[in-house]
């Protein structure tokens, strides 16, 4: 074990100065600062590579059908190599930014490949998107795949389930996922009021206390999923694009999300988004860090992204991280990707190339 010198801790959203931590290092470290957890991205879809031309829809519902879009989706869903091409890419670019936690949507089978293979990666929660379109997951599919990987699920990776929305899932797909999550004590998550108020809606469908459920967007009601108990994901970024609007308060949200990580960019982003949006507080970056945690009931122990500046920079997105802790053992060293020796600008290239295959090969 070797020592880790921090001139600035934030752990867990507080201050302490001059800290000293044993991780998994043969050599003893000093950073300027270090944030531990590390940020935490609570919602990315890893197969999406086009969205559609940059719009100004009233709701997502509009968007989804009237969007003109470059690529062929379902194909690259069933796609089960390159989806976990794509996914691979995701968390290469998450881990070199500081992404400790990485929650991801889409593709079942192409998500688990990917978490199998690469020998570097933060802590995923996969939430296969249940949906009514072709190559989406089904509940009953998502449990067989449960048992089936069960010996994943240690602590690096969990499983859960991702309805896509109210009106793009049968309400029996919306209960089935939902009571099969509650048995299993599984995360349950899904898009909701994305322009269209709809918690009324959902606590009809579901009959139950809300307070379980990750709600992802809520920007046309987030005083009622607020009071009905939802954990709220902010993606301010997607907001933006597609509808110009977004949350107006960090009083409504739980933790952020990318939302479309290899269209518009990593959690990193999707931060120093929000920072022009609320302030550099101590509280967004909590929220950004520690808040993907909470809501998915993740352990952070050993968690840890580090700088070489002081943690003001950090608190402004002005600062990216030189090591990546995940329990303890470092996966990003002075900017590197260990054990793989990929560097940001190799990163960045392996995202380019993979998109381009993905267009090349469905693209319309």
């Amino acid at each position: 074990m070797g020592t880790v010198e921090i001139g600035q801790l934030v752990l867990h959203g507080k201050l302490i100065e001059n800290a000293r931590l044993e991780v998994s290092t043969t050599e003893d470290i000093y950073f300027e600062s270090a944030v531990s957890p590390g940020f935490s991205d609570a919602h990315a879809h890893p197969q999406v590579v086009d969205v559609g031309e940059g719009g100004r829809w009233r709701d997502s519902y509009e968007w989804l059908e009237n969007r003109k879009l470059r690529v062929n989706e379902a194909a690259i869903r069933k796609d089960k190599e390159l989806s976990a091409l794509l996914a691979e890419a995701t968390i290469l670019s998450s881990i070199i930014d500081g992404v400790t936690m990485l929650s991801l949507t889409g593709s079942l089978e192409g998500n688990i490949e990917a978490v199998k293979k690469l020998k570097a990666t933060p802590r995923v929660v996969l939430l296969p998107t249940v949906m009514n379109l072709d190559g989406w997951s089904l509940p009953e599919n998502i449990f067989v795949k449960y048992v089936e990987n069960s010996f994943l699920w240690d602590g690096y990776f969990s499983l859960g389930f991702f309805v896509h929305s109210i009106k793009k899932a049968d309400i029996s797909m919306l209960r089935a996922s939902y009571n099969i999550s509650r048995k299993l004590h599984l995360p349950f998550a899904l898009h909701l009021s994305e322009g269209i108020d709809e918690v009324d809606a959902l606590a009809e469908a579901l009959g139950k206390e809300l307070d379980r459920v990750i709600a992802v967007h809520c920007i046309a009601s987030p005083e009622k999923c607020r009071k009905a108990g939802l954990k709220v994901v902010h993606c301010p970024t997607s907001n933006i694009y597609l509808y110009n609007r977004t949350l107006g308060s960090i009083e409504h949200f739980d933790s952020l999300g990318s939302d479309w990580p290899l269209v518009t960019g990593n959690l990193f982003r999707t931060f120093q988004d929000a920072v022009k949006l609320h302030g550099a507080t101590m509280d967004l970056l909590a929220k950004a860090t520690l808040g993907g945690y909470e809501i998915y009931n993740i352990k952070p122990e050993g968690d840890l992204v580090a700088f070489e500046d002081p943690i003001e920079k950090v608190l402004r997105g002005e600062s990216r991280p030189v090591y990546v802790f995940v329990k303890s053992k470092p996966i990003v060293k002075d900017g590197i990707i260990d054990p793989y020796g990929l560097s940001r600008t190799d990163v960045e290239r392996i995202v380019r190339e993979r998109v381009n295959y993905a267009f090349e090969k469905y693209g319309l």
